[in-house]
C-alpha cells in the first residue's frame, strides 16, 4: 500500500510540473537588485533555463530608456539615446542597433508582462550585472568602472572594491624571447603576494579581474607578432595562465607599436579574441588616444580591434608629458572620445581617467598624486605635503578643467604642476553618460583618493 501512495505521488508531481510550468520558477523567490535597492515588480521574476527573466518595461525605465510595445509584430523596443534594443516574443533573436543577438531564451509574455533575460538588458544599457547564488539575487551596477591594479594597489583595492566592476591587473609581461612572463622586477611588473587573496575578494564582490598583458618595447613586441607561429604560442601561454588562474579575460596594453606591425598585431587580436569567446572569457584592449586631428599611433586600428574585443579602453592621458602643461584636459578628451564613437559603438568605449599629475622642474619631471599614501616610488611628490611644506596653491584652468600651481623648494629649484582636478573628472563622468559610452577606467588603484569617489558619486 506504501509503495502505491508513493507512485501516486510520483505521477502527480509530473503531471503537476507538465500542466503548470512556471510554477517552479514562480516558488522560487528571486530578488533584483538596481544600484543597491531592490526593485518590486508586478510579475515576479523568473528562471528559465538557467537565466532569469524579469518584466522589461521596469528594468528598462530604471535605465532611462522608453519602452514601446507593438501588438501586431509581437515585438518589444527598449530606447535610450544611441541604443535602441528590439526583442520579439518567442524569438532568440534579439536586434542592438539593427545587429542580431543571440539570447538564451526568448522573451515571454507572463501573466500581461513582457519578460526578458536581465542580464542581456543590463549589459546593452551598460550595466554591470552579478548574479548571487546564495541569496538568489541579481546586482546591476549601472556604474562601470574598472581599476587598473598595479604595484602597492592592494590597500586601494580593499578600500573601494564595492565601487568596481572590474579591474585589469598588470601582472604580465613579455621576457627577452617575446615568451608570456608573471616576473619582470626592472619595471615592477609581478604577480603580488597578495595576489590570490585580490582573486578571491573579487569574487565575492562580483568583480570582474582581467589578466592584463603589458609591453613597451618594440622589438619585443615586434618578434611576438612576427608568424602565426609566433602568435599561436603567446596566445596559447595566455590562455594556460587564463585557465591556471581562473581570470575572466584578458587586456592587452602593447604600446609603441610599429606601423609596419599593424597586421600582425590584428591577426594576433582576432585569433586571442576567437579562443577566449570559446571559453566564454572577455577581451579588452587598452588604446593610445587619437583624435580627428591628429593620429599619432596608426598601428592600432580602432574599427578592427573593437570588431574583435568586448571593449577597449581609451588611455586619454599624458598628452605631452615631455612638456609642462594639461595632459588630460576635458576639451582634448572630448575629441578623442568623438573619434573613437566614429569608429566603435558606444558600449564598447571606456575612457581611461589619470588620477594623477605631474611636476617639472627643468629636464626632471614627477608624478604628482593628491594625498599622502603607502606609494613609496621615488620622485613622487604629494600635494597635500607640497601646501604643507611650501604654500602651495593650486588654481583651475577653466577650458582644461585642470588643476595648476607652482611652488619653490629649499634648493631654489622651482616647480610646474599640471594634474587632474575634482571638476575634470566630474567633467569626464558626466561626459560618459551624456555620449552614452560603457564607462570609465582608473589609472591606477594606489592614487585614488575620497575627492575623486566623491566626484563619481555625484
Amino acid at each position: 500500500m506504501i509503495r502505491k501512495n508513493t507512485i501516486l505521488v510520483m505521477i502527480a508531481a509530473i503531471l503537476f510540473t507538465v500542466v503548470f510550468p512556471f510554477i517552479a520558477d514562480a516558488v522560487m523567490h528571486i530578488r533584483v537588485f538596481f544600484e543597491g535597492q531592490e526593485l518590486k515588480f508586478d510579475v515576479s521574476p523568473r528562471i528559465k533555463n538557467n537565466r532569469v527573466l524579469v518584466p522589461i518595461r521596469h528594468l528598462s525605465e530604471k535605465f532611462g530608456a522608453d519602452v514601446y510595445w507593438d501588438e501586431k509584430t509581437r515585438t518589444v523596443t527598449a530606447e535610450k539615446e544611441s541604443i535602441k534594443v528590439v526583442l520579439k516574443i518567442g524569438d532568440v533573436n534579439a536586434y542592438v542597433n539593427g545587429k542580431p543577438v543571440k539570447l538564451d531564451v526568448p522573451p515571454m509574455i507572463i501573466q500581461g508582462r513582457t519578460l526578458v533575460p536581465v542580464r542581456f538588458v543590463g549589459e546593452t544599457f551598460g550595466a554591470v550585472v552579478h548574479w548571487d547564488d546564495m541569496q538568489k539575487a541579481v546586482y546591476l551596477k549601472t556604474r562601470y568602472i574598472l581599476g587598473y591594479y598595479y604595484s602597492q594597489s592592494y590597500d586601494d583595492f580593499l578600500k573601494n572594491v564595492d565601487k568596481l566592476s572590474s579591474i585589469a591587473a598588470k601582472w604580465y609581461t613579455l621576457d627577452q624571447n617575446s615568451n608570456l612572463t608573471d616576473y619582470d622586477n626592472s619595471r615592477w611588473i609581478m604577480k603580488p603576494e597578495e595576489y590570490k587573496s585580490v582573486l578571491q575578494i573579487a569574487k565575492q564582490k562580483g568583480v570582474k579581474v582581467y589578466a592584463l598583458i603589458f609591453e613597451n618595447d618594440r622589438t619585443r613586441l615586434q618578434k611576438a607578432l612576427a608568424t602565426p607561429e609566433k602568435r599561436t604560442a603567446l596566445v596559447s601561454q595566455i590562455m594556460a595562465e587564463v585557465e591556471k588562474e581562473n581570470y575572466d579575460g584578458v587586456n592587452i596594453d602593447f604600446e609603441y607599436l610599429r606601423p609596419e606591425d599593424k597586421e600582425n598585431f590584428n591577426a594576433f587580436i582576432q585569433q586571442l579574441y576567437s579562443v577566449l569567446k570559446s571559453k566564454n572569457r572577455t577581451l579588452s584592449i587598452s588604446l593610445p588616444a587619437k583624435t580627428q586631428k591628429q593620429d599619432w599611433w596608426p598601428a592600432y586600428d580602432y574599427e578592427f580591434l573593437g570588431k574583435y574585443s568586448d571593449f577597449v579602453v581609451l588611455m586619454a592621458y599624458d598628452r605631452s608629458p615631455g612638456t609642462p602643461g594639461p595632459q588630460a584636459g576635458i576639451d582634448w578628451v572630448e575629441e578623442i572620445v568623438d573619434y573613437a564613437l566614429k569608429k566603435l559603438p558606444p558600449w564598447k568605449v571606456v575612457l581611461g581617467i589619470g588620477y594623477y599629475g605631474y611636476a617639472w622642474s627643468g629636464n626632471e619631471r614627477y608624478t604628482v598624486l593628491e594625498e599622502k599614501n603607502g606609494m613609496t616610488y621615488s620622485k613622487i611628490l604629494f600635494l597635500n605635503e607640497l601646501k604643507s611644506k611650501y604654500g602651495l596653491k593650486m588654481n583651475l584652468d577653466k577650458t582644461t578643467l585642470m588643476a595648476y600651481g607652482s611652488f619653490t623648494d629649499e634648493k631654489g629649484k622651482t616647480y610646474q604642476i599640471w594634474m587632474e582636478s575634482k571638476e575634470s573628472v566630474d567633467a569626464k563622468w558626466d561626459m560618459a553618460v551624456r555620449k552614452g559610452i560603457k564607462g570609465i577606467a582608473i589609472w591606477r588603484l594606489g592614487y585614488t583618493t575620497t575627492t575623486f569617489w566623491q566626484a563619481i558619486a555625484q
